[in-house]
């Protein structure tokens, strides 16, 4: 019986050697850290609290309204003198205003200062429309002479508005020699 064990040795001990030199045991090569992904945390609900108010002087809270931005209008650009019967260019810019739509806007203008009464400027340029905030335009003829006078208008969400009177300086034409 001591032959057979001996030959189960020698046999363990050849399988297990052949083993060890083909590779197919062999130590597990060094780990890299790698990240293991985590799974977002599960949302939950708080649970409920209750709070006890402790009391205060009355105090009463408006409702907040919408920021309004009254509407305006400006001159943004004319000529202080023009040659008479030549047409000149008056630029301005209306803003503001909720929700800002602007009905109707132009310039008058007349050949005496209107003050605060706009009745006496017996013109208008172009009409136009728009919202808020836009730049306008309008080109208008000079007289032979004088001075012209003249606001820019709008109505805007239909309201009314002007800008200061300005004036234009005519360079009266003169006859031509030969």
């Amino acid at each position: 019986m001591l032959k057979g064990v001996t030959l189960q040795y020698i046999i363990v001990t050849s399988i297990v050697l052949s083993l060890v030199i083909s590779g197919c045991v062999s130590a597990p090569p060094p780990q890299t850290p790698t990240a293991t992904p985590t799974p977002p945390p599960i949302p939950t609900t708080p649970a409920p609290t209750t709070v006890t108010p402790t009391p205060s002087p009355a105090t009463t809270s408006a409702p907040v309204a919408t920021p309004s931005v009254p509407p305006t209008i400006r001159v943004t650009a004319y000529p202080a003198s023009v040659n008479g019967d030549t047409n000149f260019t008056v630029r301005w810019e209306v803003s503001g205003g909720t929700p800002g739509d602007i009905g109707n806007t132009g310039i008058i203008w007349g050949f005496k200062s209107g003050g605060a009464n706009i009745s006496d400027y017996l013109r208008t340029s172009i009409i136009q429309q728009g919202k808020t905030t836009a730049t306008f335009n309008a080109e208008l003829k000079a007289p032979a002479g004088g001075t012209v006078y003249f606001r820019a208008h709008a109505i805007v969400d239909g309201v009314d508005i002007y800008s200061p009177e300005y004036q234009i300086t005519i360079i009266a034409t003169t006859g031509g020699g030969y």
